[in-house]
């Protein structure tokens, strides 16, 4: 997982973007500025249009190589996703975005935060169990990996790639012989690659008992 070290989460900096984009949005929609945020009614701000500039920048974020590019696009980002938590705290994608920008950015306690901010909206969200399933998965956690990963799965993400594939990862990590065959060939009916070829005839070839197999891939 990349990690983006110029983008600090200091209180002071936080703040500083929040009350510019805060402001900007603001001066659009009523034609002038307001200087104390405390006084700012949130209800008065487009969501849709501020949502609009969030996943813009954070595709842009997505897409850039410059490194400045990418920590400015961030910036931007989130103070626009957190606005929106403050516009109508009920809406389930900001929270989520928000949780997959502290990841990016090794922030897990934030990320964790906004992760089970979405999940007490929804636990069974299929975007945020996938992306709650990637903070673990990211860090090896891998039985809380499969736990949410299962949830994306079964609420209509089963027909993701990447999806079947990690799950395929899992199991066969924690030693699941039965499942991690099964996704793997998932796997490949989506996508036929003969690693993915050779690790189906692995399995089916696999004397458990007698190998150290397990002791090695959970390295």
């Amino acid at each position: 997982m990349m990690i983006y070290k110029k983008f600090h989460l200091f209180p002071l900096l936080f703040i500083l973007i929040l009350f510019f984009n805060v402001n900007n949005s603001f001066s659009a929609e009523l034609g002038r500025i307001e200087y104390n945020p405390n006084l700012l009614d949130y209800s008065k701000l487009n969501f849709n249009k501020i949502k609009s500039e969030a996943d813009n920048n954070f595709n842009l974020f997505l897409q850039s190589t410059n490194e400045t590019d990418k920590n400015n696009y961030l910036n931007t980002a989130t103070s626009k996703y957190y606005i929106l938590t403050k516009i109508d705290p009920s809406q389930i994608v900001p929270y989520i975005q928000l949780g997959r920008i502290y990841d990016y950015t090794d922030h897990p306690r934030l990320a964790k935060e906004s992760f089970c901010k979405a999940i007490n909206i929804n636990p069974i969200s299929p975007y945020t169990n996938l992306y709650f399933g990637d903070f673990y998965y990211n860090r090896r956690d891998y039985t809380k990996a499969l736990r949410h990963y299962r949830i994306a799965y079964n609420n209509g993400l089963n027909n993701k790639y990447e999806l079947n594939l990690k799950l395929a990862i899992i199991n066969e990590k924690l030693a699941d012989l039965t499942n991690a065959k099964k996704f793997y060939e998932i796997t490949y009916k989506m996508k036929p690659d003969e690693k993915i070829q050779e690790k189906i005839q692995l399995l089916n070839e696999l004397n458990y008992d007698k190998s150290e197999y397990y002791h090695i891939i959970r390295e």
